[in-house]
């Protein structure tokens, strides 16, 4: 102070001095910040350009001769395609493997990093402070925990492949050992960990995870229940219950005809609404609902939303050659590289044409000359929410079938990179972890405890050794038997043979259930009296092995009307029977079907409920033209033209799915808010749901409970979001309603984990591109439903054609390319054929490969 007051005086504060003191120390102030700015700066760029010029130079190995010590015993020939994959050539299984696992690291090591980091909760480790709140939810589910305790208690079960998946992991590893590696882990400036059994589970792990609409749907019906316990709002989770029911097993007339002979009301013929008793604290559980749901729909949209698959297969009987044809297009979540990764394997008597998700060694598509099989989701209900009293006295214990059982209590430590760890718990009950646990902090989470029960954690996890035997299957008895060891997700498999056997599997285990429990909402986790009962044996599933009808369709729809076991209806998640409905409605008009008449089935965009709900809605809209303006009635006369396909340079499209999205607003809005009405729009239910209430004048839901004195009809609301709907399109893309087209409106953009940062967006993503299609379109290009935000974010991650009358022309494409290495000519050569529909045609015998070699690698094992 005494400085203070020599140097500027006691004259008032303000003087002279003190004026120039604090311009000069504002001047060294604004120098040294700017020095600091110029410095970080130039390192930036400089990193950013050292990495530019690394990313542009980098060029896997793959041709030439490769010495590997010790880690196979005989030479391995790799011959890379014009397509990008590795047809690989051994004398045994294990040297494959090894091969398999060096030219996926080759092609795709930065992909699986991702993968297990993003299973195992591990992305803090990479990007920092924003990724703990993922990381603490994906840890929530223990999946490196359930996958070292696979390999504890099911070594035997494992055993047959162990030494394989040793194999190919060491030629993971000594990829990373010998290799320059791929330019992401340049930029992110770290170098990956060996890979070990435990990332390949937990890889495998995950899926569940990403089609899990109940984990949302169950927690939204909870939150209606507590928030308006006298009102049912039961119709949000119709499912099939209020429209003909499209299923995989009988045709609709033999469906209705079944239900009609149980007594079923047709007009609906499904489950009662569920009883739950209210907490005490009931609004207080209702805003931590809310907190919980909007914490877990980050995740969802952050993983990728997967929503449905297409499959068929068709029998001789209406082939033009006489041979079975198997098309399949599982869809799943879009990113970059694409989530396949194609190789061949060659070796003995094992020849296969495989599909792999990175860094999962055996292949859940596939195909050769004998047979080939195809997936898309069961669909079923394998998982269940149940809510825990925990003792108020003794915090690790939780009422269980009455009684007072243990919980076992788990710490996890995240690490930060450029942050501290972050150290939390989860505990564990009889019926699973609890999901909400720990959340009082991270999401201001108050609510019940919600344990979350999954099939495969409580039975023995065999699903990968399914798809190893299905892959080294010699017949359609031999196949069978691998389909029946996978557990969970569920999962529709089709067959087709060259003996001529089409055949289809609802795999994975089917919960028997209580008779009053309703799966759809939280079960009492405390009485015992909701708790699973058991499962339906395998040879009991659903299944179908040629069918009269000649061909077996799906599309994640419901299997079957009829009792399946002691199951008397059939539970699950069943996405909207549109595309099933189109697909056999095409594959019916025919008997002389060839893979190149398939491939106008595989991206049909035609939009099968479009013709009922638009006979709901126009005479709605004409009565009220004259008071539209001018736009607005350009708008009509352009919707009323539409031919209900979503093709690109459709306008009628983008007006019929804006339309509604602010339908299902403006009606649902109110009673559910933005965070579960956001949740709700990404489960199947919602366009179940939609295509039933467009047409109910009744429904209590059309009123707005926000407007007092006033009870909003149907026709207001339609009217209401039909202006709205305008508004938005001319806010997006212009006045004139002629420039309104689908295609600039729906976009693809398949983005890379480094695209989100603008220096690197051009070169690692891959589009954008316009895109056709639509949610359940058979060229299904789903978008995140209720938010006007129309960029694509899941579809068909493969199109596949397979003829068994020339085994050796296979029709297939990926959405962007094999390889993961941006500047590699295949990181992205199949985007435009795959947007516009077109095929390629695999590379499968050894003349194929032979003439359309671009790379030769040979591995020696030299000692």
């Amino acid at each position: 102070m005494r400085f203070f007051i020599k140097t500027f005086g006691e004259s008032k504060i303000g003087g002279p001095k003190l004026k120039k003191f604090l311009k000069w120390f504002l001047g060294i102030t604004i120098s040294l910040i700017l020095i600091v700015v110029i410095v970080l700066a130039g390192f930036v760029l400089y990193h950013f350009y050292n990495s530019w010029k690394y990313l542009t130079n980098y060029k896997p190995g793959y041709s030439g001769e490769l010495s590997v010590k010790e880690k196979i015993t005989s030479k391995v020939t790799v011959k890379r395609d014009d397509n990008g994959v590795p047809h690989i050539y051994a004398e045994n299984e294990k040297d494959a493997w090894f091969a398999l696992g060096y030219v996926m690291a080759q092609d795709r090591l930065f992909q699986m990093d991702f993968y297990r980091r993003l299973s195992q909760g591990r992305l803090a480790e990479l990007i920092g402070p924003p990724a703990v709140k993922y990381d603490r939810i994906l840890r929530t589910f223990r999946l490196r925990k359930y996958a070292e305790e696979v390999i504890e208690k099911y070594y035997t079960e494992l055993s047959p492949l162990r030494e394989s998946f040793e194999s190919f992991l060491e030629g993971v590893n000594t990829f990373i050992k010998k290799e320059v590696l791929p330019p992401e882990f340049v930029i992110l400036h770290y170098t990956p960990e060996p890979f070990t059994l435990i990332d390949c589970l937990t890889s495998a792990m995950i899926m569940p995870i990403t089609f899990a609409d109940g984990i949302r749907q169950d927690l939204v019906n909870l939150y209606l229940k507590l928030k308006y316990p006298n009102d049912d709002y039961s119709i949000l989770s119709c499912g099939y219950h209020r429209e003909p029911p499209v299923t995989i097993m009988e045709s609709i007339k033999e469906a209705e005809e079944y239900l009609k002979s149980q007594g079923r009301d047709l007009s609906n013929w499904g489950l009662p609404s569920a009883s739950l008793s209210s907490p005490s604290n009931r609004e207080y559980l209702i805003a931590s609902l809310e907190e919980f749901m909007a914490g877990w729909q980050d995740i969802v949209e952050f993983m990728g939303i997967h929503m449905g698959s297409n499959s068929w297969v068709v029998s001789g009987t209406r082939t033009k050659s006489g041979m079975p044809i198997l098309g399949n297009d599982p869809h799943i979540g879009f990113l970059q590289p694409a989530v396949w990764y194609q190789a061949h394997l060659v070796y003995g008597d094992y020849d296969l044409y495989g599909f792999y998700i990175p860094p999962i060694p055996v292949p859940l598509l596939g195909q050769n000359k004998d047979f080939a099989w195809g997936l898309t989701m069961f669909a079923s209900d394998d998982h269940d929410l149940y809510i825990e009293i925990l003792s108020p006295n003794e915090p690790l214990r939780v009422k269980y079938r009455g009684d007072w059982f243990p919980v076992t209590r788990e710490t996890e430590t995240i690490k930060v990179r450029f942050g501290s760890e972050v150290t939390f718990e989860r505990l564990l009950t009889p019926h699973g972890v609890i999901v909400t646990w720990g959340y009082e902090t991270l999401l201001d989470y108050r609510g019940p405890q919600v344990s979350l029960y999954w099939v495969w954690q409580h039975v023995p996890y065999t699903d990968v050794l399914a798809f190893y035997k299905m892959s080294h299957a010699k017949d359609i008895f031999s196949f069978r038997d691998g389909v029946s060891l996978i557990t969970s997700p569920g999962i529709n498999v089709s067959y087709a043979d060259s003996k001529g056997n089409i055949a289809w599997w609802a795999a994975g285990k089917i919960p028997i259930r209580p008779d009053h429990v309703n799966p759809k909402f939280p079960l009492d986790g405390a009485r015992g009296k909701d708790e699973v009962l058991g499962f339906i044996p395998f040879e009991l599933n659903p299944h179908l092995i040629n069918p009269p009808s000649g061909y077996i369709v799906t599309a994640n729809n419901l299997s079957t009307v009829k009792p399946v076991g002691d199951v008397e209806e059939l539970q699950g998640y069943w996405e909207p029977s549109d595309r099933a409905y189109r697909m056999e409605e095409l594959i019916e008009k025919r008997r002389d079907w060839t893979i190149d008449d398939m491939k106008s089935v595989q991206v049909d965009t035609y939009c099968v409920p479009g013709p009922q709900i638009m006979s709901a809605l126009l005479p709605i809209l004409e009565s009220e033209k004259p008071n539209l303006s001018e736009n607005e009635q350009r708008a009509l006369e352009i919707l009323k033209g539409w031919d209900f396909y979503y093709e690109v340079d459709r306008v009628g499209a983008s007006i019929f799915i804006v339309l509604s999205d602010a339908i299902l607003r403006n009606m649902l809005i109110d009673d559910l808010g933005e965070k579960m009405f956001s949740a709700y729009c990404s489960v199947a239910d919602r366009w179940n749901f939609y295509k039933y209430i467009v047409k109910d004048d009744s429904s209590f839901l059309w009123d707005d409970r926000t407007t007092k004195d006033v009870v909003e009809t149907r026709k207001d609301i339609v009217i209401k979001a039909f202006k709205e709907t305008v508004a938005v399109l001319s806010r997006k893309l212009g006045e004139n309603p002629e420039n309104w087209k689908w295609g600039r409106l729906h976009t693809l953009e398949f983005k890379h984990p480094l695209g989100y940062i603008p220096f690197f967006r051009k070169v690692f993503n891959v589009g954008p591109y316009p895109c056709p299609g639509s949610y359940n379109t058979v060229n299904n290009m789903p978008y995140v439903a209720g938010t006007y935000n129309y960029d694509v974010v899941a579809g068909p991650s493969t199109r596949r054609l397979i003829d068994f009358a020339q085994p050796e022309r296979v029709l297939e494409i990926l959405p962007t390319g094999n390889s993961g290495i941006p500047l590699s000519r295949w990181y992205s050569d199949q985007a435009d054929r795959y947007m516009k529909g077109e095929y390629r045609e695999a590379r499968i015998t050894k003349e194929q490969i032979d003439s359309n070699t671009v790379y030769t690698l040979t591995m020696n094992p030299t000692k």
